[in-house]
């Protein structure tokens, strides 16, 4: 391939060129169809402009170096009560204050104030931009790679002009969540809002591409109870982020789409850092999270929560060779919302995580129990029906209520109850998974009593203990075999928070003694 130098072009299908010029004067537009892959330098000295709708978004690739500015037009949803976008800019060295007054006529606003907003992790609250104020730190111009919430008037298209990214791109994350001093701990979250930086595509997960994508190359930088991609849905339903993972179908992530990430590094001097490799890049792609995906994964349960014909929230288990009952980083996800309506826990090693997707093995999919975890208010009545149904059509779901005393079979109908008080945490439901046909009178007796150390520092969990009918006692003890801490533990809350306030850090054996049940756990103090 030659170089092209360009006078007036429109591209609307997929080109591939080594070298493009753009002359002074001279136009190039890669219409929302349209996708440019060259292998060598790009050069611009007149316009080129790349356009996107809601559903279509164009793509340029470089695999050389840049010289002058692109301007890309990407769709952004209209204001309202659950439209707004997550979006980061697709070129480089966009000035804040300049695109405003670029899209002044676009962009939705109040006043001095317009919808566009970063993500405060520290104080969990989102800065929206003022003309008064300099409310962002970097320079006066959009950080690459840090996504951002916009909104149109109607519904359009905001124009970011800026250098084209065509080398890698890294980001800093970090998780506020647990004691960095004021609002650390307190207000602060592990969440952080990234975006794609590049003007193209890039694969997210290794349905699209095996090695080469977001979650496998930044897989040690994301909390391992979330290694997976939260993108803002605005469909109301749960938390409002539809999780994809290695789960899921084949996501590419469009031009600019920005999405949540947790961290667990509280590290504010040496924090993790995301990588987006011109590997990842792609011209291959669909819509925005707002119009979501279906899975094309065939094994695979959801069930749905409702409220009358309103669904509240869901949980899905994948199933697939290699995958186990306890934790499997970038397969299992939890909840954005830990206190959602609905959720499942691990089956081993649970660590008090709520998840929106628990993968197991394909075995486990006709002999298994999992705990479910309700949170509702007193009052409240709902239901859970299956919501997608993929695995062997010989496997019947069960959901047991063991205060109850029942044993529903979702496959034939829905559970109902109307909580006569509030449902919290973890111990009363379950999900059977069997061939076996099921009912109470098989005496089942599904017993729940879990301890673990949670992110928080000095407090240890327990769960579990409204459903137990014997006193519970908790001793810890170091792996030396003294014992530093014994406690009776209040059956009347179902969760319990025991202080190790001025331990020194190191391992330490965890016992639960309630009636028959003994449960033993190693659990690392710091």
């Amino acid at each position: 391939m030659k170089k092209l130098t360009l006078l007036l072009c429109f591209v609307s299908f997929l080109t591939k060129a080594q070298n493009i010029t753009v002359a002074s004067g001279k136009s190039f537009t890669i219409e929302k169809t349209g996708a440019v892959t060259m292998s060598g330098n790009f050069s611009n000295a007149g316009t080129f402009t790349l356009n996107s709708d809601s559903d279509e978004f164009s793509s340029i690739i470089i695999g050389g170096s840049v010289t002058g500015n692109i301007s890309y037009n990407r769709y952004v949803n209209s204001v309202g009560t659950n439209e707004w976008d997550l979006i980061g800019a697709p070129v480089e060295g966009q000035s804040i204050n300049s695109f405003v007054t670029a899209n002044a006529s676009t962009l939705a606003s109040n006043g001095d104030a317009y919808a566009i907003g970063y993500y405060d992790n520290y104080w969990n609250e989102w800065e929206n931009y003022t003309t008064s104020s300099n409310w962002y730190p970097f320079n006066g111009n959009f950080l690459l790679g840090m996504g951002f919430q916009m909104a149109t008037i109607s519904g359009g298209t905001l124009k970011f002009t800026g250098a084209p990214a065509a080398t890698n791109k890294t980001l800093p994350i970090i998780d506020f969540s647990v004691g960095q001093g004021e609002g650390g701990g307190e207000g602060g979250t592990k969440w952080n809002l990234v975006a794609n930086p590049f003007p193209s595509y890039i694969h997210g997960n290794t349905s699209a591409d095996s090695s080469n994508n977001f979650l496998t190359i930044n897989s040690e930088k994301l909390h391992d109870s979330y290694q997976a991609i939260y993108g803002y849905d605005a469909d109301g339903i749960g938390s409002g982020y539809t999780v994809y993972n290695n789960t899921s179908a084949a996501l590419r992530i469009a031009p600019g789409q920005a999405f949540m990430v947790a961290s667990d590094n509280p590290n504010v001097e040496n924090p993790d850092v995301l990588s987006f490799t011109t590997a990842m890049r792609t011209t291959e792609g669909g819509d925005d999270f707002i119009a979501g995906r279906n899975s094309e994964n065939s094994f695979e349960l959801i069930l749905k929560l409702y409220e009358g014909d309103s669904e509240i929230d869901h949980t899905k288990f994948y199933f697939g060779d290699g995958l186990g009952l306890d934790l499997d980083p970038g397969y299992d996800a939890g909840h954005f919302n830990q206190g959602a309506s609905l959720m499942s826990r691990l089956v081993e090693e649970d660590e008090g995580v709520g998840l929106v997707i628990n993968a197991m093995g394909i075995e486990s999919a006709n002999d298994v129990v999992v705990p479910i975890e309700l949170n509702r208010e007193a009052g409240n009545n709902f239901r859970i029906s299956i919501g997608t149904f993929n695995i062997d059509t010989a496997i019947n779901v069960y959901l047991e209520d063991n205060v109850q005393e029942t044993m529903t079979l979702l496959n034939d109908q829905d559970f109902e109850l109307t909580a006569e008080n509030e449902l919290s945490g973890v111990g009363r439901f379950f999900i059977h998974l069997t061939e076996t046909v099921l009912s109470i009178d098989d005496k089942i007796e599904t017993n729940y009593l879990n301890v673990f150390k949670a992110d928080v520092n000095n407090f240890i969990t327990v769960e579990g203990l409204a459903n137990q009918s014997n006193l519970t006692k908790l001793r810890l003890y170091t792996i030396l075999g003294k014992e530093v801490i014994s406690a009776t533990l209040n059956t009347t809350n179902n969760k319990q928070i025991i202080s190790t306030q001025g331990l020194s850090t190191g391992i330490y054996i965890v016992k639960l003694e309630s009636g028959n049940i003994l449960l033993t756990k190693k659990l690392f103090i710091k």
